[in-house]
This record gives structure tokens, C-alpha cells and sequence, in this order.
């Protein structure tokens, strides 16, 4: 799985944790009696992905269902399959009504509740985000750090952070992981928006595990920009200076930190480049490749 997509995925599971009576009513309209979180999936093994969020719930006529609450960045067919396989299953263990629900943090135009091949039909729910009118959710602060992704949310960011911030009714530790999650979130939709509710409220994210995910983001957007940065002055010292050195010194340090020992070896050809130009690609080539073979062909 994507990093920045797990990251976002992880964040709405810690969320969905706090909020799952505010979620099950706003969202999903079922008022619970009560909600288990169901730790395991029947008949798990390693090779089978549980998953997010199977609750038991136990309704104020005292039935009792099972909700499959699934959680989405980008929305593929290939997980409407997974969510078939979850459902079957907990129809078979539990011998209850089973509705299985996507929270889709992104827009999507293929999550549309209904998927059909050539043996099977199968219904699901959608939760769109984007969809959602922020000022509807208003009312329901565990449900604040969603209200970046629905519409109009950017608008009501700073009031439903101070709202968090100034609660006297919520722990601290609460405080700071709706806060964290509403800042992920936030640069999900506008990075810009995320890095202002950081720095706004940093003093409290950081004793959140959520705020880990942010940290960890910011490491990995400081090296990229490290290498960039490096190699450039190290390509204007070296122009300058007339010393090819510089530059193939700039160069070996970017490939070692992006691709460990292959961008070393790779470093020996790239030595034997003796165009300025050439050196120039190459640079360029290593601030945007995802696969060391890309280099290779300019070598």
C-alpha cells in the first residue's frame, strides 16, 4: 500500500474509534443500544486482510446486526471483492443482517454501492465525504477532523479547531488526536490548510500518536527537498568553479540516499558522463524517478 495512502487510511480508523456512535447515526442513520468492536475476522489467516471496522451492534429494539464500516483514500474494484469476501463471512459466523459501508475519503466515480461481473451481485453502501455539507456536522465534535473532505469544510476550519481546542468537556489527549487527524486530513484536501493547523496547534498535536503520521510525512518531505537542494548548489559550485567533481559529488550523494547501494553502483557509470547537459538530465531525472532503471537509461 501507498505510504500517504496509509497514512490517511490509519488516521480515519484511529477516528473512527472515538466516533463510531456519532458515525453509525449521522452517517449510516442507526442508533445503537451499544457497539462491539469485533477483533477478529471468522475463519481469519495470515493470508486473509481483516477488516477495518466490523461492529456488532445492538439496536434500541434490542436486535442486533453486524455493520462493516471500510475505510477508502482511492476506491478500486478490487476492494469491492475484499469487502464481498468480509461480508459473506460474518453472514456465515454471526447469522445476522449484515450492511457493509464505505467511507470514502476522495471522489470517486465508480463507487457507486453496486458491483456486477459475470456470477455475482452485489450491493454495498457508500459514505461520499465530499458530499457531505460541513455545516451539518456542526454539532458533532468527533466528527470535526472529517469536515476538511466535505464540502465547504475548509471554510469552518478555524472555528472547529478552536471549538476542539477550547472544550473543557474532552480529555487533552482527545483534544490532540481529533486535532492531528483534522490537520492530515486537511492536507489531504489542500496541503497549505494541513501545515497551517500544524503550526497553529502543534503545542498539543505532538503529545497525539497521530501526529507520528505528520512527523514521518515532514522527515520524508525534508530528505526529497534535501536532494534537491544538494544537488543543485552542488551543480551551480561545479559550474561555477569549472570542477566536474563537485557535481558528480552532489550527484553520488543524491543516488546513495535515494536507491542504498544500486544508486552507488549506478554512480560509477554516471562518472564517465562528460557532458554538462548530459549531467543535468540526469539530475533532474533522480528528483523525479521512482525506479533507479530510469537513470540508467540516461547514463
Amino acid at each position: 500500500m501507498d505510504i500517504l495512502i496509509m497514512k490517511y487510511d490509519i488516521t480515519a480508523k484511529a477516528i473512527i474509534d472515538i466516533a463510531k456512535e456519532d458515525i453509525l447515526e449521522r452517517f449510516l442513520g442507526i442508533k445503537s443500544e451499544s457497539i462491539e468492536l469485533l477483533e477478529e475476522l471468522p475463519e481469519e489467516t495470515t493470508s486473509i486482510r481483516r477488516s477495518d471496522f466490523p461492529l456488532l451492534v445492538t439496536l434500541k429494539d434490542k436486535s442486533a446486526m453486524v455493520v462493516i464500516l471500510e475505510i477508502q483514500t482511492h476506491f478500486d474494484n478490487d476492494f469491492v471483492l475484499r469487502l464481498v469476501d468480509y461480508t459473506v463471512r460474518f453472514k456465515l459466523k454471526y447469522h445476522l443482517k449484515v450492511e457493509p459501508w464505505v467511507l470514502l475519503l476522495t471522489p470517486s466515480s465508480i463507487a457507486n454501492g453496486f458491483y456486477e461481473d459475470d456470477v455475482l451481485i452485489f450491493k454495498y453502501n457508500v459514505i461520499s465525504l465530499w458530499k457531505q455539507n460541513a455545516e451539518d456536522f456542526m454539532d458533532k465534535l468527533y466528527l470535526y477532523p472529517f469536515l476538511p473532505l466535505m464540502n465547504g469544510g475548509e471554510k469552518l476550519l478555524e472555528q472547529a479547531e478552536t471549538n476542539i481546542y477550547k472544550n473543557s468537556e474532552i480529555s487533552r489527549d482527545r483534544k490532540s488526536d481529533l486535532l492531528s487527524a483534522m490537520a492530515i486530513f486537511a492536507g489531504l484536501k489542500d496541503k497549505n490548510l494541513g501545515s497551517w493547523l500544524v503550526e497553529r496547534r502543534r503545542d498539543i498535536m505532538i503529545e497525539s500518536p497521530i501526529y507520528d503520521l505528520i512527523k514521518e510525512e515532514g522527515i520524508r518531505e525534508g530528505i526529497k527537498r534535501g536532494i534537491e537542494q544538494g544537488i543543485e548548489q552542488g551543480i551551480e559550485q561545479g559550474i561555477k568553479q569549472g570542477r566536474k567533481q563537485a557535481i558528480y559529488d552532489a550527484l553520488a550523494l543524491a543516488l546513495e540516499i535515494k536507491f542504498g547501494i544500486d544508486g552507488i553502483v549506478l554512480m560509477e557509470k554516471v562518472r564517465k558522463v562528460e557532458s554538462i547537459e548530459r549531467l543535468e538530465t540526469i539530475k533532474e531525472a533522480i528528483k523525479i524517478s521512482k525506479d533507479i532503471k530510469e537513470i540508467e537509461n540516461l547514463v
